[in-house]
């Protein structure tokens, strides 16, 4: 199998199902089987308005409804996927895509497994990694308050 992720190790976030989430430091088929649930594809959900961060998940072929949902990791994507409210713009937002519209819908996701919060093509930033442990922390605040966890 080819593929024109980086051999070089990289840096990303994992949640498992339990909520739980580690970091590492892997190269991307390493990064791929800690997420691999047996005969499916993968799948990279753009973070709206947060790229390069991207989630990465595994779709099983079989019967993806048997998969447990991973709660944690959607409320992290929906934390991230916030409106830029303040119009705030990142540090060389030329090199960046432009913000898209807000749609709520746009925000609404339904990973199942361990999903891995990773930057497209290199290592997450120290700025992005902290973002995601903060909406890590407000996801589990949220869905513990909804009795969801």
């Amino acid at each position: 199998m080819t593929t024109n992720r980086p051999a070089a190790a990289q840096h990303y976030l994992l949640v498992q199902v339990d909520g739980t989430l580690t970091s590492h430091r892997d190269t991307f088929h390493v990064m791929r089987n800690k997420i691999d649930q047996g005969e499916g594809e993968t799948g990279m959900e753009d973070i709206p308005n947060f790229y390069p961060v991207t989630a990465y998940h595994y779709v099983p072929f079989d019967n993806p409804e048997q998969q447990r949902m991973n709660k944690v990791a959607n409320g992290i994507f929906w934390e991230l996927s916030k409106p830029d409210t303040d119009g705030a713009t990142p540090e060389h937002f030329e090199l960046y895509e432009q913000p898209e519209p807000h749609d709520p819908q746009d925000r609404v996701i339904k990973m199942r497994g361990p999903v891995v919060f990773c930057a497209r093509f290199d290592s997450l930033s120290f700025t992005h990694a902290d973002t995601i442990r903060a909406a890590h922390e407000q996801a589990l605040k949220r869905l513990q308050t909804k009795g969801w966890i």
